[in-house]
């Protein structure tokens, strides 16, 4: 990868492709010194807060890093040659069902940048209507409906612990959508 703006001169660099990530280590030399640092590569990826009515819809997914349930919003990654707007939109339905007929986006963001290359863009969307949702084989996930004057106290009950979607609805409020 060329680093044009990097103040580090790398000397090495090892690649590993592992699944659904890349890991990177690479050393670095420091007046005259070698620093490992190493980073996961991931692809970019969406995530959406959608409402319908005076509900938030939030999923409740099966997480096996954590062996828990977790309240999230719909989110996932953008497939090759696949516009953010169109992921957002994939898989929305594909997660809940619902179908949007407004996305209004809020700006890209980073999960954990010194670590990662985990890049979300994040969208808002109002929902018109459900249809069946469409869950890959790997995917546990139930859909439920959250009234939007109640879904602060989840997040302040650490409830609902998605970071980017915290952020999401704190600006999704500032910006008057909810």
């Amino acid at each position: 990868m060329n680093r044009k703006n990097s103040p580090y001169k790398v000397i090495n660099s090892e690649v590993h492709n592992i699944g659904r990530v890349t890991v990177v280590k690479d050393t670095f030399l420091i007046d005259g010194t070698e620093y490992p640092y190493t980073y996961i590569i991931n692809r970019d990826s969406v995530c959406i807060i959608p409402i319908i009515d005076d509900q938030v819809i939030v999923i409740e997914q099966y997480r096996h890093t954590l062996d828990k349930w977790m309240l999230e919003f719909p989110a996932g990654g953008i497939d090759d040659s696949e516009s953010s707007e169109a992921a957002a939109k994939r898989e929305l339905e594909e997660e809940t069902g619902y179908i949007s007929k407004e996305l209004i986006y809020m700006g890209e963001y980073y999960m954990n940048q010194g670590i990662s290359s985990a890049k979300c863009e994040l969208f808002f969307a109002k929902c018109t209507k459900k249809r069946e949702n469409h869950l890959e084989k790997t995917e546990f996930i139930r859909t439920k409906l959250i009234p939007i004057s109640q879904f602060c106290e989840l997040i302040y009950n650490n409830q609902f612990k998605l970071l980017i979607g915290i952020a999401g609805w704190y600006k999704a409020k500032y910006m008057r959508l909810v």
